[in-house]
């Protein structure tokens, strides 16, 4: 089974280091990315496995960002993150995990432990993302008419013109949230408030036209039946996934009645 890692720091020397350390390890591959917004670019257009992510890198997107987006994400939550960076304090540490990194190495790692260390916590974490990918193979031949990818319930297709028309719409709306980010910085008062309220509006009216789409599509489609449910589309080949919500809420109303049924 091969496997594909992404290496994320803007320093080159540095993802070298990291590929020679691993280049012992059986079926991988590596990809790599000097920043951010690369890194994003090549975690939505490619099948990445495992993520060794910088925390202080030049750009827009720094390490935290990169982590929040990706376990914030019901496409990409799923790809275990080994943080290895030079941030060695206990609060970013600690920020890191609960963000939901798998691990945080902090660099330079001594040449034995590049050797030792780090190739057992890419092992570790490739062998949590084949457990996983056994386990559903499992569910999906259990559940053959229901198609399902890890967390979610494939709903439909929709067209390729359809899901470039909303892609353009949530890519437009996360471009205006990054320049808000950028204002608040800004020491120019009038300046800010007047670009802030622009944005604002740009971003309302993004808005709307992504709920106008969805709308159109429930009709189209007929999903009328999962709205409230958490929808993503994979833009490449236009499927349409929705997190089996109500499974959950079914399970934990079971966990809280026999709770109850305990006391």
């Amino acid at each position: 089974m091969a496997y594909q890692i992404l290496l994320v720091d803007d320093v080159l020397l540095n993802r070298k280091v990291v590929k020679v350390a691993l280049s012992g390890l059986p079926d991988v591959t590596f990809l790599e990315a000097a920043d951010g917004v690369n890194a994003l670019e090549l975690i939505h257009s490619q099948p990445i496995d495992l993520i060794i992510l910088d925390i202080v890198m030049p750009g827009e997107e720094a390490g935290f960002d990169i982590l929040r987006e990706v376990k914030a994400s019901v496409l990409y939550k799923h790809i275990p993150v080994i943080v290895y960076s030079a941030v060695s304090d206990a609060a970013s540490i600690k920020q890191a995990l609960e963000l939901g990194a798998c691990d945080y190495l902090v660099k330079p790692l001594k040449p034995q432990e590049l050797q030792t260390i780090l190739p057992e916590k890419v092992r570790e974490a490739l062998n949590t993302v084949r457990k996983q990918e056994q386990s559903q193979t499992v569910v999906e031949e259990a559940y053959e008419p229901v198609a399902k990818v890890r967390e979610k319930l494939m709903i439909g297709k929709v067209t390729a013109e359809e899901a470039a028309s909303i892609k353009h719409l949530t890519t437009r709306k996360t471009e205006l949230k990054r320049q808000l980010k950028r204002l608040i910085d800004m020491d120019k008062e009038e300046l800010y408030c007047t670009l802030y309220d622009k944005i604002i509006q740009e971003i309302g009216e993004v808005s709307t036209a992504c709920e106008q789409w969805w709308d159109a599509k429930y009709d189209k489609y007929r999903w009328a039946n999962i709205v409230g449910d958490e929808i993503e589309i994979d833009y490449e080949n236009g499927h349409v996934f929705v997190r089996n919500m109500q499974e959950e809420v079914q399970s934990q109303q079971a966990d809280t009645e026999k709770d109850k049924s305990q006391e």
